[in-house]
């Protein structure tokens, strides 16, 4: 269970949240909602205790897990551990099995009376693991991982190895598996494809415990959640049901706060010009006006508040220089991780102001590929050759060109040599005018994704490559890039699983992996970007 009481939470000199209150119990399914940039992410990382309340108290009781929107390596039991291992170190199975397999190592070493006390060592462990129902929870744990996409093969791969994606399916998989009273949830969709995503709503809408889940995931939303945490303008606001009836509801309560208001500002109005009217007549009258004076004082303290409507994101690609007719292309890629080969042979040359989608499963090396065309990763065999005048731009879907310690003004510094000005100017498009000095790795995920892409814009390239550029971003802001990306005359290469994005951008052509085939794009091609 969680209760909060009168939070306040500062994120430096700024007021993200005031006197917020409210409790998550078992069988409570809660979706926080809000802006990019709102303060969600500070208010869960506050709930589980990575950071303390400016004032106000947060109790907890039973299993509390965290799954953050953050792909970080997590701090590791053992260094060399797999994806398994991982998610079996979520419950003291994980512990057991990890001292199983250290015992049977030992034995290769020992000889007589000791290798027998090894072998009965071992043979203790491996009752009590037996005991505790281990092999049945590892079954378990596979099922979870097989159906939020981590295959066999993943499993057994070190979790150092991994990419970030992976990182944070092996993460989800582990809060799924730990048997926890209280779960929160931070974006829990992202790098999930469509039957991961189905799989992981259906386990949510069942879960028994108390869940807070902050999500820009409509049907997960709408389906997984009972109740809604509003949080807007510093305030948190409680509405019964799904994320729909949200929607109704909060602009149902906004109109009765306006026609309130309305006749609250009518009431004064017609008081101060009854005031004007009797000051300078009678002292009778005189002190009728004091009278009312106050009682117009009195109404403006308990005047409704009503909230305007929030600022809005507004992206804008500069029109690039041209570029020649072919700026970007690769022939004979290969690119293997140890024994697992990703992609082998992969061809494509990317036309002038083209728009290109990479399709594929996961784990098929579509960020793989847009990393060594950006120059980020080096192929094993192959070469990539830039055309005539090409500018890269690369917006990476785990924010790597995003570092901790370096203020957002010195991200965009970096990013362009323009005048300052021009540059707050843009920070302000990408509502991050008042975070200028903070340091960007407090930033939230929906505000890295703004930074990343406002110093996309500040670099004017003509040839953008987009992993997963939706990753994060409300659906204001999400339609923002929309509007920006169509009118763009640059060249465009991305990878997303958004369908309703790439539907409405409707790419030229698609480069399937991992075998590198490229078809000009149409609708049937939607279903298997939801698989992505």
């Amino acid at each position: 269970m969680l209760i909060a009481r009168d939070l306040r939470i500062e994120a430096g000199t700024r007021t993200l949240i005031e006197g917020a209150s409210f409790s998550v119990q078992a069988g409570d399914r809660v979706g926080l909602v809000g802006r990019n940039g709102a303060g969600k992410t500070t208010l869960m990382r506050t709930l589980v205790g990575e950071t303390q309340p400016a004032e106000g108290t947060v109790l907890r009781s039973g299993e509390i897990g965290y799954f953050s929107q953050e792909a970080a390596l997590p701090e590791l039991e053992h260094p060399d551990a797999t994806a398994l291992e991982r998610i079996l170190m979520a419950r003291e199975i994980g512990a057991m099995q990890r001292r199983i397999e250290e015992a049977r190592s030992r034995l290769e070493g020992l000889e007589g009376d000791d290798r027998d006390r090894g072998i009965a060592r071992f043979s203790r462990l491996h009752e009590e693991f037996e005991a505790k129902g281990g092999f049945v929870a590892e079954a378990e744990a596979k099922r979870i991982a097989s159906n939020i996409g981590i295959g066999n093969d993943e499993l057994s791969q070190p979790v150092t190895t991994m990419s970030g994606g992976q990182r944070r399916r092996v993460e989800l998989a582990r809060i799924l598996f730990a048997e926890t009273d209280v779960m929160l949830l931070d974006e829990p969709t992202n790098h999930l494809d469509l039957d991961a995503k189905g799989w992981l709503i259906e386990y949510l809408s069942t879960y028994k415990g108390g869940m807070l889940v902050v999500s820009h995931d409509l049907p997960l939303l709408d389906e997984a959640i009972t109740q809604v945490l509003a949080l807007e303008h510093g305030e948190i606001e409680a509405y019964r049901g799904n994320y729909s009836h949200y929607l109704v509801e909060r602009d149902l309560r906004r109109e009765r706060k306006e026609r309130e208001r309305k006749h609250q500002d009518e009431a004064i109005a017609r008081l101060e010009e009854n005031i004007r009217r009797f000051k300078g007549t009678t002292e009778k009258m005189a002190k009728v006006a004091r009278a009312m004076e106050t009682r117009v004082d009195r109404m403006k303290r308990e005047l409704v508040d009503v909230q305007k409507s929030g600022k809005k994101v507004k992206v804008g690609f500069p029109q690039p220089e041209r570029s020649g007719r072919v700026p970007l292309a690769a022939t004979g890629l290969a690119k293997a991780f140890g024994d697992n080969v990703v992609f082998v042979d992969v061809e494509l040359a990317v036309e002038r102001g083209e728009r290109m989608l990479l399709i594929g499963l996961n784990g098929a090396g579509k960020t793989t590929l847009l990393r060594i065309l950006a120059g980020v990763e080096t192929a094993d065999l192959g070469e990539v050759s830039l055309g005539h005048q090409a500018t890269l731009g690369y917006y990476a879907q785990e924010h790597e060109q995003i570092r901790a310690g370096v203020s957002v003004f010195d991200h965009m510094r970096e990013a362009a040599r323009l005048p300052d000005q021009t540059l707050r100017t843009l920070l302000g498009a990408f509502l991050l005018a008042d975070k200028i000095d903070q340091d960007a790795g407090t930033l939230s995920g929906g505000e890295k994704t703004k930074l990343a892409l406002a110093m996309l814009v500040a670099s004017r390239p003509n040839v953008l490559l987009l992993d997963e550029p939706t990753n994060n971003l409300d659906p204001q802001a999400k339609e923002a890039l929309l509007d920006a990306l169509t009118v763009y005359e640059g060249t465009v290469v991305m990878v997303s699983h958004d369908t309703d994005f790439v539907a409405q951008l409707m790419p030229d052509r698609a480069v399937m992996m991992p075998d590198g085939d490229m078809r000009f794009f149409d609708e049937e091609l939607l279903d298997l970007v939801a698989l992505a």
